[in-house]
């Protein structure tokens, strides 16, 4: 080749090179954008925000864009967005409001997808799962599950010569009373009255007793009330005798006056959810444990929910992004250690099983409370009857009214609202 062709040869070719790579920037794949709504704030929302921006960070596949809506209005922009098919391409709901929603067939099954993913369903806990599953199909996947537990003070255990965590109702009873007794502090603290929240501690506890005894609210098709028998008398008898017959319970206190005594050690017990531990924590001055909620009638079980993930329905559905929001769910899920700094407890198998989460203060101890979960009853009616249930049974504690009595009431109020 002669030398100017030669020169002709080299521009050609550096020409070619420099188009060839900007033509590989043009034809460059993006990153799917996702759009995620979110009803996490304060301590949570600060957790859950770092672990997107950590699932962001971990690959270059999916961009998730989080908008957090205040809890109050959640539900409610959640409802007319799914109606109008303009909800975001991910959204957080409760397990127990799954039943409002599924049946209009807003969600998308999501089965095939978590397979496409990649996602190990084997490595869920069976129950939480279970609450998320209707007529075969998977609607939504849970990250956590958050029950009721017991707290206790350990300085004001051990000025009560109490040995060991109390296991039956007997023994609940006898600890708190020994507390009251030699220490002049509250036995037991849990809200039994209306003020910022209505008090679903005591419907949280019934329902947690009952189940200890192989009862439950309703009947298998939720159609009918089904705790007016032994199983609940002996529940509501416990509760009524807790601020009564026992004295151990202090009446009228309240949801936030119950976690102030407690965290401030003028309570020796506490009944309320895993989500109390961050708090509890901030108190330097606290000396305290987590467990179960205690076996009172001889078997594990107590209420839990769960923060679930679910893909809503589209007015045009797009299968990359129910892919990409299937690949972020198997992520959050997989890494929920990071979650349980929040004081929930993973869903899946191989996080609890992790030296990360094994190492997080007071969550390992509670951990096993999965295990025995009792979810709210899969009825579009149960935020109506957990009003009414929790209304009654502050009555019943604080008039110290005649468990039977008390029962027959709660049993006519649920079955007027089922039908």
């Amino acid at each position: 080749m002669k030398r100017g062709s030669m020169a002709t040869f080299v521009i050609l070719l550096m020409a070619a090179t420099q188009l060839f790579a900007a033509g590989t920037k043009e034809v460059s794949v993006k990153p799917i954008e996702v759009q995620f709504w979110s009803l996490f704030t304060g301590g949570d929302g600060e957790f859950f925000d770092a672990m997107v921006k950590e699932f962001n960070a971990s690959q270059n596949e999916v961009v998730m864009k989080t908008d957090t809506v205040k809890f109050t209005d959640y539900y409610t922009k959640l409802t007319a967005a799914l109606a109008a098919k303009t909800a975001p391409d991910i959204v957080v709901v409760h397990q127990s409001q799954l039943v409002n929603y599924v049946p209009n067939k807003v969600f998308v099954p999501l089965d095939s997808y978590l397979k496409k993913a990649g996602v190990a369903l084997s490595d869920f806990e069976e129950k939480p799962l279970a609450g998320c599953t209707f007529e075969g199909n998977i609607y939504a996947v849970p990250l956590d599950v958050h029950p009721l537990i017991m707290y206790y003070n350990k300085d004001l255990f051990a000025k009560a010569g109490i040995n060991g965590l109390p296991q039956s109702l007997g023994e609940l009873v006898a600890a708190a009373k020994a507390i009251r007794d030699k220490t002049g502090a509250i036995g037991i603290a849990a809200d039994n009255t209306t003020a910022t929240y209505k008090a679903y501690t005591l419907t949280r506890m019934f329902m947690s007793f009952l189940a200890q005894q192989d009862g439950s609210l309703l009947n298998a098709d939720n159609t009918s009330a089904a705790f007016n028998n032994i199983a609940g008398e002996k529940a509501l008898k416990a509760l009524i005798d807790f601020a009564n017959a026992d004295g151990v319970l202090p009446k009228g206190l309240d949801y936030d006056s119950s976690v102030a005594d407690f965290k401030l050690g003028k309570a020796g017990i506490h009944f309320n959810g895993v989500w109390a531990t961050g708090a509890f924590e901030q108190q330097s001055d606290l000396s305290f444990g987590a467990v179960p909620f205690p076996a009172a009638f001889g078997k594990s079980a107590s209420w839990a929910d769960s923060h679930t993930f679910a893909v809503p329905v589209q007015k045009e559905m797009d299968e990359t992004k129910v892919l990409a929001a299937a690949k972020f769910i198997d992520w959050m899920t997989g890494h929920a250690e990071l979650w349980a700094k929040a004081g929930h407890v993973p869903t899946r198998k191989s996080v609890v099983a992790k030296a990360e989460f094994k190492n997080l203060p007071y969550r390992k101890d509670y951990a096993n409370a999965v295990k025995g979960v009792v979810a709210p009853p899969a009825t579009a009616k149960w935020g109506q009857i957990y009003d009414v249930l929790s209304d009654l049974l502050e009555a019943a504690v604080a008039k110290n009214e005649n468990s039977k009595d008390a029962l027959r009431v709660m049993e006519e109020k649920v079955n007027a609202i089922l039908k």
